[in-house]
């Protein structure tokens, strides 16, 4: 291993240094085929005047600054390329060997011709290999089956790095290559003024999908709420087409769900699954808005306006299925003794039996009676006067009376009978 010497000419070299960048971090394996070439064009031709240290200024004075036995002089006397021999025994052997480091040895060697015009040269050598080392700090991911199987457009390997949830959209617009210009156009307004999400397959659908029909199929059926179809003669005659239309009407019976919007582009004969759909008409003229119509199809109730209504119409927990343990301030009328307290104590029993009581007073009263009752009955406030007793003969309690009579008649008939007999 050679030792590197760096003396004199030091302002010289710090301007190259500016120049040059810093080249102490950069080895000498990054020197290119180029480079090593130039070195030993002008390296190699043997120089008589030596340097002030006695070192000759070619492939010799290297050989002696790198150590090298005289066994592999002798040999590098009949080589015919010595100083490339020796450039390369260094980026082999010495790895920590830098660009800087060779520098200073041709400072050594006088010889700031190659340094001049080598130094460009370094420079590209230099930069190139930083990127090469940068670009091998990164390495691709690992493909996951059951993520990398569930990407089906861009959108999908944009948010899927970032953690999100796969790509839905509003609708997924179906057209045939002849109507491109409409279907542009209906792109264009759909997402930029309208701010709807579409997906289209020769823009959004990624490339290397075995099955190009199944991911299409995937996406209506699992991603887009509608599918906007442009009705034309040439849609019509379109296979492929025809085979997503039956698939989304299965679909809809399937779900139940309002899933195809026909788009009558061009006047003809609608087919038979379309026939008794509402269709949205282009050429119909006006105060047909085709434009508001169409957005107002594509559009679903959020679920923010649903969790509203279901909130508002909420019943009120009737009374039996409510916890009295867990009554708060809030719930108990303020007529309620020890209103004052936030929680009340499901130890106390009196305090319990008060509460339920309260409680259920409270809601007779906002409970209403049932209407079953035909017949309203009024409550009497008017006093009213009795019949007085003047003038009416006294009954009669007395014991003898009411023995006495019933005798006397048993008494008669008796006789009778025996008088009949007789």
């Amino acid at each position: 291993m050679f030792t590197s010497v760096y003396n004199g000419n030091s302002s010289r070299l710090s301007q190259e240094e500016e120049m040059s960048g810093d080249l102490s971090a950069v080895p000498l394996v990054a020197l290119s085929t180029v480079s090593k070439q130039v070195i030993s064009t002008l390296l190699n031709p043997p120089k008589a005047i030596p340097t002030e240290n006695g070192l000759p200024r070619d492939w010799r004075g290297l050989a002696h600054l790198s150590n090298l036995g005289g066994e592999v002089m002798a040999l590098l006397a009949v080589h015919p390329d010595p100083s490339t021999y020796i450039l390369t025994s260094w980026q082999t052997k010495q790895k920590n060997v830098r660009i800087k480091d060779f520098q200073a040895i041709l400072e050594e060697l006088d010889r700031w011709d190659i340094l001049d015009d080598t130094l460009e040269l370094f420079e590209r050598d230099a930069k190139k290999y930083l990127e090469e080392v940068e670009r091998s700090q990164t390495t691709a991911n690992e493909i996951v089956n059951e993520i990398d199987e569930n990407l089906l457009t861009r959108d999908d390997v944009l948010r899927v790095p970032q953690g999100l949830d796969k790509q839905n959209y509003d609708a997924f617009l179906l057209y045939v290559d002849e109507d491109l210009d409409f279907a542009t156009e209906m792109m264009n307004k759909l997402e930029n003024e309208h701010k709807l999400k579409l997906c289209i397959k020769d823009r959004d659908l990624i490339a290397g999908i075995t099955f190009e029909h199944v991911a299409v199929m995937r996406l209506i059926s699992e991603r887009c709420n509608r599918l906007i179809v442009v009705v034309t003669s040439n849609f019509l005659r379109s296979s492929a087409n025809k085979f997503f239309l039956n698939y989304a009407q299965a679909l809809s019976i399937e779900k139940c769900q309002r899933k195809i919007i026909p788009c009558l582009y061009e006047k003809c004969q609608l087919p038979p699954q379309l026939c008794y759909v509402s269709v949205v008409d282009y050429n119909r003229a006006g105060l047909y808005d085709f434009w508001g119509k169409l957005r107002d199809s594509i559009r679903t109730p959020s679920r923010v306006t649903e969790n509203f209504v279901k909130h508002n119409s909420k019943q009120p927990e009737p009374l039996q299925n409510q916890d009295l343990t867990k009554t708060t301030k809030e719930d108990i009328p303020e007529s309620l003794p020890n209103s004052n307290d936030n929680v009340y104590d499901p130890k106390d029993n009196n305090n319990l039996k008060r509460i339920g009581n309260s409680l259920q007073q409270f809601m007779k009263k906002l409970i209403p009676k049932p209407e079953n009752n035909t017949r309203d009955y009024n409550q009497i406030t008017e006093s009213i006067s009795l019949p007085s007793l003047q003038g009416l003969d006294t009954l009669d309690t007395s014991m003898d009376s009411v023995n006495k009579k019933p005798k006397k008649k048993f008494m008669d008939k008796y006789m009778k009978k025996v008088l009949v007999k007789s």
